[in-house]
């Protein structure tokens, strides 16, 4: 009879997870995903690591806690567990981001609805409906009385077709998911190559996991289980190498901090006694030198594991001053955004770049139905300024419905026309920088003295004897205008450049005249830069370009 028991129950054991077996905010993350972090709230609030937090919050009165939780729906005290989804870029996209959340009791679908948005509108998305806040922009979809899964309305679209499709490349960190009070997983399998190539190339292959799991249990220390899953034995081998380097290369920046901490807090022999306004800083760098030197004592005893295909590591924080002056939240910012802000830097990037294209390839279709590109303004009888550039190729973007409308010989911000100036154009919005409901653009041209545009006169490509490759068409500006608005970047070869460049810190986006874009660098010369922005200055490129 055992054996029988055993030949049914075998199998059974064998088969791969299915979404009924886990609770249904995990169940909520498809497997098709680019990650997800999921985070067990009450156990971490009930843990020992915040017991002196909660007697502080405990300190404000059973009156003030009773106000703070009927304020809200579900009432604050019921969130039980909370998980960020993060999805797949769609379209070039940055990445998107729903989350789930679980609480202890069942919530009133109707009420939390009515709570969360003054205005809800129900909709539907293929067999599911959610509830989105016009005004908002943000949407719910509620799983059950004690779930829900929240964000913005079309991340909730995108993410709505997703549900059901089983754990997929997520079934063993969903399985583990219950015995970390946080864990976070990443498909790195699906990863931009683009993000990959910017990190240093010695620790590229660490990178190359398909899956990278990270476990976070906080009590009275930390620990910390990092498991990295690749594609074979050799790239694991390959992973387990680079993992040495990165973490000699890790102790290698600390060192140099280190260093840097040392001078802040030594002072030259010959300055004597310190001025008291120097103290806070002095004294923040020796709680700074210390904790360096702790991280690298972490760094120089941890252990890397490689089994067939699997690479893993964990540490230990130890409690005490370092480990009671941080939060768990802390710790999961310092490990994960780096690496989300890489992605959403590329993917947001890829996006602008993409932008920049249509409005060149519009450019150049508006070249060919009028002779010329566009002025850079839509000007009146006298010459004044009415509307943008962006008004006039909006027949190239796909917005000839939207063009129609507009009155061509009215100012951009006159009754009729300042109303269409409200609606949001996507192409004009840079991803990361501007709101979904942002009406401002970044996407300037230069104009006058010698750049490519006039106001009143658009060029023709036959005026570009500098070379279309050689000659910026659009530019990702730092300071943004409503899209409708006449107002560009005055160009002066004898005066200071306007600042550019928003999305990146490293420098900006710019669409030429031959319909290439391309990313320039901050680093790179003004004189080479003015070079590039004139049409027919006969200038020399320099080798900064």
């Amino acid at each position: 009879m055992r054996r029988l028991f055993a030949l049914l129950i075998l199998p059974l054991l064998a088969l791969p997870l299915r979404a009924a077996e886990l609770p249904a905010d995990l169940a909520a993350v498809p497997g098709n995903a680019l990650g997800f972090v999921h985070v067990r709230v009450a156990d971490l609030w009930k843990g020992d690591a915040m017991k002196e937090i909660r007697a502080l919050v405990k300190k404000a009165g059973p009156d003030a806690l009773k106000a703070f939780d009927q304020r809200f729906l579900p009432t604050p005290s019921t969130i039980d567990r909370v998980t960020g989804i993060i999805l797949m870029p769609q379209g070039g996209g940055p990445p998107g981001l729903v989350v789930v959340i679980a609480t202890s009791k069942p919530f009133e679908r109707d009420k939390m609805l009515k709570a969360a948005f003054a205005n809800p509108v129900q909709k539907t998305e293929g067999n599911h409906v959610y509830t989105t806040d016009p005004k908002s922009g943000l949407a719910i979809h509620v799983i059950d009385d004690k779930t829900f899964v929240a964000g913005p309305v079309d991340e909730i679209r995108n993410y709505l077709p997703l549900i059901g499709k089983g754990p997929g490349a997520f079934e063993t960190a969903l399985k583990d998911a219950g015995k970390h009070q946080v864990l976070a997983a990443v498909n790195s399998g699906l990863l931009p190559g683009e993000a990959i190539g910017e990190l240093p190339p010695p620790i590229q292959p660490l990178a190359r996991a398909k899956m990278v799991q990270l476990g976070i249990d906080w009590k009275e220390d930390i620990r910390l289980n990092l498991q990295l899953t690749y594609a074979d034995e050799s790239s694991a081998k390959a992973g387990e190498d680079a993992a040495h380097g990165g973490i000699t290369m890790a102790r290698q920046a600390l060192e140099g901090l280190r260093k840097e901490m040392e001078k802040k807090l030594i002072a030259p022999k010959d300055k004597g006694i310190s001025p008291l306004e120097e103290l806070p800083e002095t004294a923040l760098a020796l709680i700074a030198l210390g904790s360096l030197k702790h991280a690298d004592e972490i760094l120089a005893g941890l252990p890397v594991k490689r089994s067939g295909a699997y690479l893993a590591t964990n540490a230990t924080i130890p409690a005490g001053p370092f480990t009671s002056s941080l939060t768990m939240w802390g710790y999961s910012a310092a490990l994960l955004l780096p690496a989300v802000q890489k992605v959403r830097l590329a993917a947001g990037r890829a996006q602008s770049q993409n932008n920049l294209k249509q409005m060149a390839l519009a450019m150049h279709n508006y070249h060919d139905v009028y002779g010329a590109f566009p002025a850079a303004a839509i000007c009146d009888k006298n010459g004044k300024p009415l509307l943008s550039w962006r008004v006039a190729i909006l027949p190239f973007i796909e917005q000839d419905n939207l063009y129609r409308q507009f009155k061509l010989d009215e100012p951009w911000d006159s009754e009729h026309n300042k109303k269409l100036a409200s609606v949001v154009v996507k192409v004009y919005q840079i991803p990361g920088v501007s709101n979904p409901a942002d009406t401002k653009t970044h996407y300037r041209v230069f104009q006058g003295k010698g750049a490519l545009f006039d106001l009143k006169k658009g060029p023709r490509i036959a005026d570009i004897t500098d070379g279309t490759s050689n000659t910026i068409m659009i530019v990702e500006a730092n300071e943004a205008v409503e899209w409708t608005k006449p107002e560009e970047l005055e160009f002066d070869p004898d005066k200071p450049l306007p600042k550019l460049g928003k999305q990146s810190p490293d420098g900006f986006q710019a669409a030429f005249a031959d319909g290439s874009v391309r990313f320039i660098q901050m680093k790179i010369k003004e004189k080479t830069l003015k070079a590039l922005i004139t049409r027919s200055g006969g200038e020399i490129i320099g080798e900064d370009f």
